[in-house]
């Protein structure tokens, strides 16, 4: 790749063609390639690689004959040494901004270190894997796009997690709402459902995080390993677990339950109670206009927020349009 260095290298072809065109202006390029000692082709793609580099400009003369000629080499010195200096000032910013990225991951507020920064994708995953095989009671992820794993490592993680569930531990896993387009981690997801483990979605969670029984934490930065800067962050007990602790707890009340069935088809009566109840009508309201028992609502009205692994009539609803049923 030619640069402005290599005009002002007596030299290099680009430097002996950018002088023909100082010492000899408008000059053709069959004019140049005599200069130069080299086939005309030649001497037009040097000229054309000035011409790029704002060293030259190509004129073309009424009766067709293209003519080059040169820009001021002072002009060229100094447009280079703006370009450096700014080169050279974003640079400086860039590594203040790494400086202070590399400086908060390690602040600690206790002697052992609160926040330890993770650099490397391998690291991340075992960290995830650490806290699920070290847990004693509760293991919260917020998982969402990008992932870290693959498939291989995936199938994994899966096997570790319904071992841990096997084991007693309770697990509550935030997905992204496009967990219903992945068919294969939707199949682990209702899977573990099924063996006791609790999965709720938000449209867009706003990291990717691990939590072990509220005493440690990984929080997952970014998944790109070519930036150079921390792809994660250990945290142990500090003002920093605390909050992220707060933060699952809050996105887990908003978000909304994934049933172990839902893909499950509703026959009409079910429909119709389900399309009632979103409309935020009572058993009584529904038995009138069904002409059912309440009774018969009561157990209907049960069994369906069972199968939408829905608390409130609302949450039913919102539930149900998100899967179809309505």
């Amino acid at each position: 790749m030619t640069t402005l260095d290599d005009l002002f290298d007596p030299a290099s072809l680009h430097g002996r063609a950018y002088a023909a065109l100082v010492q000899h202006p408008r000059s053709t390029a069959f004019e140049v390639a005599e200069r130069l000692g080299c086939p005309p082709r030649i001497a037009e793609a040097a000229l054309e690689a000035l011409c790029h580099l704002e060293a030259a400009v190509r004129l073309t003369e009424a009766n067709g004959t293209v003519r080059w000629d040169a820009h001021a080499p002072e002009a060229l010195s100094e447009a280079e040494t703006r370009r450096r200096n700014g080169d050279m000032l974003r640079m400086q910013s860039a590594a203040a901004r790494l400086g202070e990225t590399f400086r908060s991951v390690r602040r600690t507020t206790d002697a052992d270190g609160a926040v330890v920064a993770v650099y490397e994708r391998r690291q991340l995953l075992a960290d995830f894997e650490d806290l699920q095989h070290t847990a004693h009671a509760r293991v919260k992820v917020v998982e969402r796009g990008p992932f870290l794993s693959d498939v291989e490592t995936e199938e994994r993680m899966f096997e570790l997690k319904s071992a841990r569930i096997a084991a007693g531990i309770d697990y509550r896993t935030l997905y992204q709402e496009t967990i219903y387009q992945d068919a294969e981690r939707l199949r682990h997801v209702l899977a573990t459902n099924a063996a006791g483990a609790q999965a709720r979605t938000l449209p867009d969670p706003p990291m990717k995080l691990i939590l072990a029984d509220d005493r440690r934490a990984v929080l997952v930065l970014h998944t790109d390993e070519r930036r150079g800067d921390p792809m994660g962050v250990r945290v142990g007990p500090s003002p920093t677990l605390d909050l992220l602790v707060k933060t699952f707890d809050s996105l887990w009340s908003m978000a909304t339950p994934i049933s172990v069935n839902p893909s499950e088809a509703l026959d009409e009566r079910d429909r119709a109670i389900l399309t009632l109840m979103s409309m935020g009508a009572t058993d009584d309201t529904i038995a009138r206009r069904l002409g059912l028992s309440r009774r018969t609502v009561v157990r209907r009205t049960a069994s369906l927020l069972e199968r939408l692994g829905a608390s409130t009539r609302f949450q039913a609803g919102v539930q149900a349009t998100r899967r179809g049923w309505l």
